[in-house]
């Protein structure tokens, strides 16, 4: 370097990094409008998983021609090895059934009862 040229003149140090009070609400802004598009997206993706699983549901639920529901057994009761005694409900009508290992024999056919409530309480 040259005597002649004058020295460049020297750098400000720089001043430690403060965040104004501008500053931080704006961080504060973007840390909410992040968190509230998250709870959103969370919120949408839980109600197509419950919305796919009613379809779902829907779909899978044996029915009848009729779009009845198909029949189900009420009670059962075991007569010995491979003997019992069946109560099955298809829709408004009852049937009791005898049931071996090697045929079923219609007992009787009545109207079905609506549940009654059982004595006790719930859980």
């Amino acid at each position: 370097m040259n005597p002649s040229t004058p020295a460049p003149p020297a750098k400000p140090s720089p001043e430690p990094l403060t965040l104004t009070q501008p500053a931080l609400a704006q961080a504060d802004e973007g840390i909410w409008s992040s968190l509230l598009v998250t709870a959103l997206a969370l919120a949408f993706v839980l109600a197509l998983a419950w919305l796919f699983l009613r379809l779902l549901k829907r779909a899978t639920t044996p029915r009848s021609a009729q779009g009845r529901e198909p029949p189900h057994v009420v009670q059962a009761v075991s007569l010995g090895a491979k003997e019992r005694v069946v109560i099955l409900r298809d829709g408004a009508q009852e049937y009791v059934l005898g049931v071996t290992s090697t045929q079923v024999s219609l007992i009787d056919k009545r109207q079905a009862t609506p549940p009654t409530p059982s004595s006790h309480s719930g859980p």
